[in-house]
């Protein structure tokens, strides 16, 4: 069955841009094989953040032009859901760390030799391996598992009959809008199991909140209404129109002229000084001086007086009408509500309140008194009749009576509405108790069931877990027992390692620290392999978990030998035997185009990808050249996409000198190897031999007095291709290279002699 692996980065390493790729699989053994600052190391750093015996990913993983990285690992497969590692960062801010697939990562690179050995100069430490691993095949108990599973079902079972009782009562209190309360919160499923047996009053809560519920939370006050009719002198205005008075010498013309500007007048006099008008400035003249004489005289007489009396009465009339106004319509407010409400109050179902006067019967009745005074204004020597006042005066007893008798009501209904708050905040508070008190008994059979399960399943548990804890093994002693056979394995007689003592000695004597010294870059990095792949133990709680195992390993034959390359190799091939493992899954990621070919030739892996330039692609051969990368180079060089570099003489070099070793080893050196006949082609080419000493040396194109131009490199570049072809052309195939498309897009240029 086919699955695939997707990797996906950008942010990280030298993956500014998105990267990665999707690998088609038939096989979980997988080898990559990556040039030098390809990114293979950020990925396997990558990895080892999700492996559980990691340090912390550095801050300085982050591309050094984002703010942020992310990674991804996607496994698939038509027959499930895709599982994932999900890796995200932001620049000085903790790695988050998200994996789906079930997979325990154990990841070796140079950080994995850094923490677990470099620190300690190569002197391996146990005691970091703690607790044990069961095994999986020396007593059966898959009968008592199978029992344990069945009680774990009807736990599960009984669990979701009671989560659902409990949903069922919290919606009931939510209808009820008692969410806010803390009996709603505190009505949960852990609360109901940790409850002892109870009974329950909830019916009766039930009720009581029935007859209350209809309050509005607060209720409103109602008393408090007020009018005051006392404001206006019915009496003094009866006298006043039944009384004649005597009017002043005035003529009519002159009192008909002044009694509109009554007001205006009598600010006039307050405020005129030195014969002068307060208003315009001007000296009076004679006939102004009569004037205001007579203005003085009429103000100061009875009949002035008599007439603003009247017309305060009239103001305090229109006061009366605006302020009934209100009072008219706060009276039909605190009626409706109190009609709304008193069938909560047993006590006032059956009052009503007192009908007042309308606005309309009041505001006709002021208008009547208050035209009556105004006639009486014209000519305070006539009578009037009162019977206006008196229909006014019978409208305001009738209202004071009314709200005097509304008022003792709404008080009644006020002490009670007071203590109605109090009690349906406690009926609101007690029914949240009671339902779940009542839930509590509801699931009371529920409950004695589970804890029956329960304490079964705990007992077959603690029982299966008793014959298991007869056959574990420590961590520790799993680990050295594999480091020494490895270290044997690997080194023969010479190192050997002592698994009480945890150390390795060259001989009789134990090494210590003293390894670091003792040992060459090569066996340190055997060494750290074979540690590797013994502390695997420490990530498994039982041999079960193995099959859960994916290796990510960047690079294990760093400064090694071939004999100690086999020995890896075989390592890495006897994973299924050493764990157990129906299915071996690992990522290799090397820059050794000699170790990915032997290791896709010996079979120790199924299939073979390569990473360049933040693409990975399928190897097409299954192996790879050994300057396959170079040859990329140059091809980009050579078609101008792009420039030449500092390296370029370096790939150049290493071509050529690959095929010197197989064309004609005979040949001293390299320049001896260039004047054979079978690099005649070459030879053409004036600067190929100084690009590969002077460029592939470290020295400056501007050492030369002449260096040579990008153009002549591009020309060395194809004339290096265009050898290659013709003498060996499965050299680029191999390396994915269409030599006739390239040929075709070259046409432009005049490298026909290297042709």
């Amino acid at each position: 069955m086919s699955f695939s692996w997707e990797i996906k980065l950008k942010g990280f390493g030298p993956f500014a841009t998105q990267a990665g790729g999707t690998l088609t699989l038939s096989n979980s053994r997988i080898a990559i094989y990556s040039g030098n600052g390809q990114g293979k190391t950020c990925i396997s750093r990558l990895f080892r953040a999700a492996d559980n015996d990691a340090g912390a990913l550095a801050g300085n993983i982050i591309n050094r032009t984002e703010d942020a990285g992310s990674f991804s690992f996607v496994t698939s497969n038509q027959r499930s859901q895709p599982e994932k590692l999900h890796i995200t960062m932001e620049r000085g801010k903790d790695v988050i760390v998200r994996n789906d697939t079930g997979y325990i990562f154990h990841v070796f690179n140079s950080d994995y030799i850094r923490d677990n050995l470099g620190a300690l100069h190569y002197a391996p430490n146990g005691d970091g391996f703690t607790g044990y691993i069961i095994g999986r095949d020396n007593i059966d108990v898959s009968d008592k598992r199978e029992q344990l599973s069945g009680l774990s079902k009807r736990g599960q079972e009984i669990r979701a009959a009671i989560d659902k009782v409990v949903a069922e009562g919290r919606t009931t209190l939510a209808d009820y809008e008692l969410t806010r309360y803390r009996g709603y919160s505190e009505l949960t499923v852990e609360n109901i199991l940790a409850m002892d047996s109870c009974s329950s009053e909830y019916e009766s809560k039930l009720a009581e909140f029935e007859a209350l519920r209809g309050l509005p939370d607060p209720i409103p006050v109602l008393a408090g209404i007020n009018c005051t009719a006392g404001q206006v002198d019915l009496d003094s205005i009866g006298i006043l129109l039944t009384q004649p008075f005597s009017r002043d010498k005035f003529a009519d013309e002159f009192v008909a002229e002044v009694q509109p500007k009554m007001e205006f007048v009598k600010n006039g006099l307050d405020l005129t000084r030195d014969n002068r008008c307060p208003y315009c400035g001007m000296v009076f003249d004679g006939d102004a001086k009569t004037l205001i004489h007579n203005y003085e005289e009429y103000v100061r007489g009875a009949e002035a007086k008599t007439v603003s009396e009247i017309e305060g009465h009239i103001r305090t009339l229109n006061t009366l009408c605006d302020s009934y106004e209100r009072f008219a319509s706060l009276y039909r407010t605190k009626r409706i509500q109190f009609d709304s409400l008193k069938s909560a109050f047993p006590d006032l179902s059956e009052a009503t309140l007192a009908d007042v006067p309308t606005f309309t019967e009041i505001k006709a009745s002021t208008s009547a008194v208050s035209e009556t005074l105004r006639r009486k204004i014209a000519d305070i020597s006539l009578t009037y009749d009162v019977a206006p006042v008196k229909q006014l005066k019978t409208l305001l007893d009738t209202m004071e009576a009314a709200v005097a008798d509304t008022e003792n009501t709404l008080s009644r209904f006020d002490g009670l509405a007071a203590n109605a708050s109090k009690a349906i905040k406690s009926v609101k508070r007690d029914l949240c108790v009671e339902m779940t008190r009542k839930i509590r008994v509801d699931c009371d059979s529920l409950i004695s069931a589970r804890e029956s399960i329960l304490q079964a399943y705990r007992q077959l548990d603690a029982d299966i877990k008793a014959e298991e804890v007869k056959f574990r093994r420590p961590k520790r002693a799993a680990i050295a027992q594999m480091l020494a056979k490895m270290i044997h394995e690997v080194f023969g007689d010479k190192y050997v390692f002592d698994s009480d003592q945890f150390t390795i000695s060259l001989g009789d004597s134990p090494l210590g620290e003293d390894a670091e010294d003792v040992m060459s870059d090569g066996e340190k990095s055997a060494l750290a392999f074979c540690h590797y792949v013994a502390s695997t133990w420490n990530l498994l709680e039982s041999d079960d978990d193995a099959q859960n195992l994916f290796f990510v390993i960047d690079d294990p034959i760093s400064s090694l030998d071939y004999h100690y390359v086999y020995s890896i190799l075989q390592i890495i091939r006897d994973f299924n035997i050493t764990f157990g493992l129906k299915r071996v899954r690992f990522l290799l990621l090397t820059h050794s185009s000699a170790f990915f070919n032997m290791l896709a030739r010996n079979g120790v892996v199924k299939e073979c990808f390569v990473l360049h330039d933040g693409v990975i692609k399928p190897c097409v051969s299954h192996y790879i050249t050994p300057y396959s990368e170079h040859l990329k180079d140059l091809v980009e060089i050579a078609l101008g996409t792009r420039d030449p570099s500092h390296t370029t003489g370096n790939s150049i070099r290493q071509i050529i000198e690959s095929l010197w070793r197989f064309d004609n080893p005979a040949s001293t050196d390299l320049l001896a190897y260039l004047n054979t006949q079978e690099c005649a082609a070459l030879k053409d080419c004036e600067y190929i031999y100084s690009i590969c000493q002077d460029q592939s040396h470290g020295a400056s194109l501007f050492d030369r007095d002449q260096p040579p131009d990008d153009e002549s490199i591009r020309r060395a570049c194809w004339a290096v291709l265009n050898h290659v072809h013709g003498r060996y052309p499965g050299q680029l195939i191999a390396s994915s290279i269409d030599f006739e498309t390239l040929a075709q897009q070259q046409g432009d240029n005049d490298y026909s002699n290297f042709r």
